[in-house]
């Protein structure tokens, strides 16, 4: 059982989206190390989503939610007349049992030190513990 930090992202290979997922592949050793686990969630193709794993060198789980069914269940999901739903920058923090502990809202404004905050936040939540 770990930590599971499941994030949604718009879309591979945007900007920001590739900026998140190289600063979680950056920390993943720390990540590990915490007993932590990264799950990224779009609403891209599974073979849009193993091109950006493989093009960006990602050693974590980006699963593919065509159609935006998990991103609704989970309140991120962004609908926009003539483009469709897509996965709004949220990250989810779930604790070894399952329960969610932390929801991270407001990602999109500070994108660069976002995979810092989440290790923070889960070394915090495991002092408490």
């Amino acid at each position: 059982k770990k930590w599971t930090v499941l994030y949604f992202y718009p879309g591979a290979f945007t900007s920001g989206c590739t900026l998140e997922a190289r600063g979680f592949q950056r920390d993943l050793p720390s990540y590990q190390n915490l007993n932590a686990q990264i799950v990224g969630v779009s609403v891209d193709s599974i073979e849009k989503n193993a091109q950006f794993c493989t093009e960006e060198k990602l050693d974590f789980y980006m699963l593919s939610d065509v159609g935006g069914k998990v991103s609704k269940l989970y309140g991120s999901a962004l609908s926009i007349p003539g483009f469709g739903t897509f996965s709004n920058r949220q990250t989810y923090l779930l604790d070894p049992r399952g329960n969610l502990r932390f929801v991270f809202t407001d990602v999109e404004s500070h994108v660069p030190r976002h995979s810092a905050e989440v290790l923070e936040k889960i070394q915090l939540f495991q002092q408490e513990a």
